[in-house]
């Protein structure tokens, strides 16, 4: 009977997920130094490498505290080449498409949103759409996933599993999973950057998988091009015992972008810096007789069309209108259909039909190369 009942109320009190905050550990050092809050179990094994590029190490876990040993100050990966002007040639950079989801499909900003999370769709999806437009105006792809893995629980990760397992199809060059996390204190996170009031972000790593050194290259190496470009935008990084479905790429890390307690505004406010960060990361910059260098912020209009020729198809011009018009219409519905088929959603087609159409038609069509759709700042 106590079992039944038991039961019962848990199925009563199951939509109090969505307001229930989380566990908060607090991480220091041997000597009780705090060094940062954390809201993933910890265990011992655990390393988290500070901002200032110390690596500690988790060595015993008490109640709501885990005590880290320091272990060395961590060499970042040599960025120099971000001052440089050479860097790969456009013609070796024709798919650039970074995948992005949701796992805690409820998390929000509460001074924001007025609350910590959302059942029906939490406000980090419009900070996930903000890193993808971000990444977009740099010259990549970016792929959102609108799916939801509610509830908010230990089941979070299996059910999004399958949100990643269908953005790889797509064959993106990085797979990021967008968070908010749930320490209480806004200063961990709130920093000014540029004179522009806005959020850290700090990156989690997955050791308890194979491709935990390949995430953990790619989550310095994101480290290094910000510390180099944007100082004080990464926060720091936690490599913790888990798997977040990081086993599935070698490019893949999950993106704490601020806290419950942080205002929604500044968390965008960091969005075009971050996807300048991550692109860089991946792509470097842009030179060639068909670009510029991406130092410069620059991109280039001049791509050549696909499928170009200067054969006329006839003699006359009678009828060359409607024979254009029928293989424009039937170029554009293929290439929704491409679309649409590689990346798996509507939404997803859409975006990358703008792309091409914009590459293929000079901007005329689609989304136009100098266009910038900036999220709204603090």
């Amino acid at each position: 009977m106590k079992r039944y009942l038991a039961l019962l109320l848990g199925v009563l009190l199951l939509p109090a997920w969505a307001d229930a905050e989380e566990t908060v550990w607090h991480l220091t050092t041997q000597d009780g130094h705090l060094l940062t809050q954390i809201c993933y179990e910890p265990e011992v094994g655990d390393q988290y490498i500070s901002g200032d590029n110390q690596l500690y190490e988790v060595v015993r876990v008490d109640e709501n505290t885990a005590v880290a040993a320091l272990k060395e100050r961590v060499e970042l990966p040599d960025v120099s080449w971000i001052d440089a002007d050479a860097a790969l040639p456009v013609s070796a950079m024709q798919d650039r498409l970074i995948a992005l989801y949701c796992t805690h499909s409820d998390e929000s900003y509460e001074p924001s949103d007025g609350k910590y999370s959302d059942e029906e769709r939490g406000s980090i999806y419009q900070v996930a759409e903000a890193l993808a437009d971000a990444l977009e105006d740099k010259g990549a792809e970016a792929e959102v996933s609108d799916a939801l893995h509610h509830p908010h629980d230990a089941g979070a990760y299996r059910r999004s599993r399958q949100t990643a397992v269908q953005l790889l199809k797509a064959m993106p060059d990085a797979l990021l999973d967008i968070h908010r996390d749930g320490i209480p204190d806004p200063d961990e996170y709130a920093v000014t950057i540029g004179g522009k009031a806005c959020s850290k972000v700090r990156l989690l790593v997955g050791r308890g998988n194979q491709n935990m050194e390949a995430n953990k290259a790619f989550a310095l190496k994101i480290k290094a091009v910000a510390d180099k470009v944007y100082p004080g935008l990464i926060k720091d990084i936690y490599m913790g015992k888990g798997t977040y479905n990081q086993d599935l790429a070698p490019h893949s890390v999950l993106l704490e972008c601020g806290t419950y307690t942080l205002s929604k505004e500044k968390v965008l406010a960091s969005m075009p810096m971050m996807g300048d960060v991550i692109y860089r990361t991946m792509y470097g910059g842009i030179t060639g007789a068909a670009g510029v260098s991406d130092a410069q912020n620059k991109k280039s209009d001049d791509r050549i069309t696909p499928g170009a020729t200067d054969t006329p198809v006839s003699e006359s011009n009678e009828g060359a209108g409607s024979g254009v018009a029928w293989v424009v219409g039937i170029l554009v519905v293929g290439v929704i259909a491409f679309g649409i088929a590689s990346t798996g959603s509507f939404k997803g087609g859409m975006r990358k039909v703008g792309r091409h159409m914009s590459e293929m038609t000079g901007g005329l069509l689609g989304k136009k190369p100098d266009d910038h759709e900036n999220p709204p700042h603090s």
